[in-house]
């Protein structure tokens, strides 16, 4: 038998998180997650997971007390959009200079 997922409504995640509700709104627009289902009335309906992200962006916001921009920033893995070029481009520079500091690889042994 599969368990039955628990769904928080918006006013219940606000209560857990001791946020307002339209602020909950706010941080979905601004980070675009999480992104609740909708009920059969429309009303926003989060998962166990949407909570967490929830808890990740206050706790970058109210914490660690980042901007809108630096937070986005830090929980840009929170969206599914494609990794940028930039981000590519630094971790393919990054990768070059660790294989730099490798040890060269051992000469191959004749007759192998």
């Amino acid at each position: 038998m599969q368990a039955v997922e628990r769904l928080y409504r918006i006013g219940e995640v606000a209560r857990l998180l001791g946020e307002q509700p339209h602020t909950l709104r706010h941080w979905e627009r601004q980070f675009g997650q999480p992104r609740p289902r909708r009920g059969a009335t429309g009303e926003r309906l989060y998962s166990q997971q949407d909570v967490e992200i929830l808890r990740r962006i206050q706790h970058v916001l109210r914490t660690e007390r980042l901007t809108l921009p630096q937070a986005r920033q830090r929980l840009g893995r929170l969206s599914h959009e494609p990794t940028s070029r930039a981000t590519l481009e630094l971790l393919r520079e990054l990768l070059l200079l660790l294989l730099a500091l490798l040890p060269e690889p051992p000469e191959q042994l004749s007759g192998e």
